[in-house]
């Protein structure tokens, strides 16, 4: 909760306690909290589970209008039940659900440089859109996360819009508040000097491109140029700099939906299905492995997966095609010789993790990948890895992972991450991180380790084998994070 809201939830708190007691609130008290939502509203932003709070101070404030209380009258067990009820409807819905559900808090960048962002369209002429009106050509946009010059200052940009957060999941009363959350970085502020290494990032399966915004925003703090593409159809929302934006296709939205009430129908239960699946990709045997991994891809929304991945891999490719051209100055951007395309990384989140994997196997300029928690589709399963390439695994799908493993050439990782869930692995681990912590949702790792673990190893991982610098962060991260369980091959 931010900082006017403790103060109401204190004056809330201090209202149920007098009506527990049967007195009506003082006119202090009523008027001392309209104040500090007055306050909260117009300073901090209001958002909608803070309104029963209001509510309660609202209607304290309202009784105190009414003259002085008269001395309370002895109350009958139905009427103490009454209030008791009251009270603790009052507690939960204006101190305890704005307390599960606060404004995302972004861990501050610790990089010697400014973060600016910016939005770019990437329009690729050589394919058709897969989803939408037919006939038009593949566009997305790309967020981009930058070094700005030294002292850089200017309006912070928005964190992300209410449908790329709702994503189908979280209600829009409790996704709205996202336009809330502030972010470290510059909206439109100048890039600084380069040439600055390019990473490319893809989110997860019906992700957004905001998704993994405290590795982003770090790694620009430390000089590198972050993109991430939002790919229409797949993403929650793709938004574009002109007000527009594709939603989650509805065609996969409904395949989705008639396979899990068909498994549902046949009574499979998806956590046993899970470990089973685990267990056989964690057999110790590598071509045992590798047998139940194409045996595991072998289910009937194959096809469909691996030319998602596919897809991404292009989407990818093309993004990177657009960054040269605008570095040589073939097309206007304030990139020009601002970006060091000699050294480019490629990661992402899930699918996105999955399409790192992918892209890095067919395009040489691919120097360094990482994966996060993705399982892998596409060619890699037939292929082999050249490139540096870190997993990073959840607790929950760690066994998925050693079956790519398997598949590297080049120094590759497996960490896994104790006490967290695939979906831990995103911004979700900040965005109530009591209740999801709790119910186990994003796992029960602290959400502010969890994040440091994340953005230390893909930061450490970069330096080390993408610029060939500062070894020792990626290096000492085993002393750092001793819970971290790491498997590493093809390594002295």
């Amino acid at each position: 909760m931010r900082p006017f809201e403790w103060l109401i939830a204190a004056v809330v708190v201090a209202i149920v306690w007098r009506w527990v007691r049967g007195r009506r609130a003082g006119g202090s008290l009523g008027v001392a909290g309209a104040a500090l939502v007055a306050v909260s509203v117009l300073v901090e932003g209001h958002r909608a589970v803070m309104y029963p709070a209001y509510l309660v101070v609202l209607a304290a404030l309202a009784a105190s209008l009414r003259g002085p209380a008269a001395p309370p009258a002895p109350a009958g067990v139905l009427r103490r039940l009454g209030r008791g009820v009251g009270a603790l409807l009052a507690l939960v819905l204006g101190v305890m659900l704005p307390w599960l559900w606060p404004v995302i808090k972004l861990p501050t960048p610790t990089g010697r440089y400014p973060v600016g962002t910016a939005w770019l369209v990437v329009r690729d002429s050589t394919r058709h859109e897969r989803f939408g009106a037919p006939g038009r050509m593949r566009e997305f946009p790309v967020k981009i996360w930058y070094p700005a010059p030294a002292g850089t200052t200017g309006p912070r940009a928005p964190y992300a819009v209410t449908e790329e957060m709702e994503a189908g999941v979280i209600p829009r009363f409790l996704a709205e508040q996202v336009t809330l959350i502030k972010t470290h970085s510059i909206l439109g502020a100048a890039v600084a000097d380069g040439p600055a290494p390019v990473l490319i990032f893809s989110h997860g399966y019906g992700g957004y491109a905001a998704q993994n915004t405290p590795q982003m925003e770090e790694l620009a703090s430390r000089g590198y140029v972050v993109t991430s593409i939002a790919h229409p159809g797949e993403a929650a929302w793709a938004p574009f700099p002109n007000g527009r934006g594709v939603a989650f296709d509805s065609g996969l939205a409904e395949q989705d939906a008639r396979e899990a009430a068909e498994a549902k129908r046949k009574g499979a239960d998806p956590l046993k299905m899970l470990d089973s699946i685990t267990a056989a990709l964690s057999v110790a045997d590598p071509k045992a492995r590798q047998a139940n991994f194409r045996a595991m891809l072998n289910q009937p929304s194959e096809p469909l997966r691996s030319q998602s991945v596919m897809q991404w891999a292009l989407d990818t490719k093309a993004l990177l095609d657009v960054l040269g051209n605008m570095n040589a100055g073939s097309a206007a951007s304030p990139f020009k010789d601002r970006l060091d395309l000699q050294h480019v990384g490629v990661f992402g989140m899930s699918y996105g993790g999955a399409t790192a994997g992918e892209f890095c196997r067919l395009d040489h300029r691919c120097r360094a990948a990482i994966n996060i928690d993705g399982g892998q589709y596409g060619g890699l399963v037939d292929d082999s890895l050249m490139v540096p390439f870190l997993i990073i695994g959840s607790e929950q799908a760690y066994g998925f992972h050693a079956p790519v493993l398997d598949l590297t050439r080049g120094p590759a990782y497996l960490i896994r991450v104790p006490k967290t869930t695939h979906i831990g692995l995103t911004d979700l681990t900040l965005q109530g991180p009591t209740l999801f912590r709790w119910s186990g949702v994003t796992g029960r790792l602290d959400p502010d380790r969890r994040e440091a673990i994340m953005t230390d190893y893909v930061v450490g991982f970069f330096e080390k084998y993408l610029m060939r610098r500062s070894p020792e962060l990626f290096d000492g991260l085993a002393a750092k994070y001793p819970e971290v369980a790491i498997t590493k091959r093809n390594h002295p």
